[in-house]
């Protein structure tokens, strides 16, 4: 028996790292760690061991598209698909109901919010300086 959970993080370190420069191909971009298996129990019943299965799936966005409506829908599509396969790695022997998945998008939606925040931020204080400097 499994329990399987999982933690989608978006990679925001790489994110800081990035230049505008770079083509957006090589940013838009998900990336799996190996499962982390945990032995949390047993079955009484079999005695089977109930594992805690946490897939950590980093999705790493374009940061020039995230100033836009489309570019943060293009993001959270991202993140749908990232949180499925995630949710099957913990997981492939058994369905999942829909659990794993409403928990991976609920613990996504804080971190692009503050993603998608920074940047515009970011962006607007750029805007900002070029103006100041003009």
């Amino acid at each position: 028996m499994t329990t399987a959970t999982l933690t989608l993080a978006l990679a925001l370190g790489a994110f800081a790292a990035m230049t505008s420069n770079v083509q957006a191909a090589q940013l838009d971009q998900v990336q799996y760690d190996p499962p982390n298996i945990k032995v949390i129990g047993h079955d009484p019943a079999t005695y089977a061991p109930v594992e805690d299965v946490t897939v950590i799936a980093h999705v790493i966005p374009d940061p020039d598209t995230l100033t836009t409506d489309s570019g943060v829908a293009l993001l959270n599509d991202y993140i749908r698909e990232a949180a499925r396969k995630a949710c099957f790695e913990a997981n492939p022997l058994e369905f999942d109901d829909g659990t794993c998945f409403r928990k991976a998008m609920k613990s996504a939606r804080p971190q692009v919010k503050a993603l998608v925040a920074r940047v515009k931020a970011e962006k607007a204080a750029g805007q900002q300086q070029v103006a100041a400097a003009s």
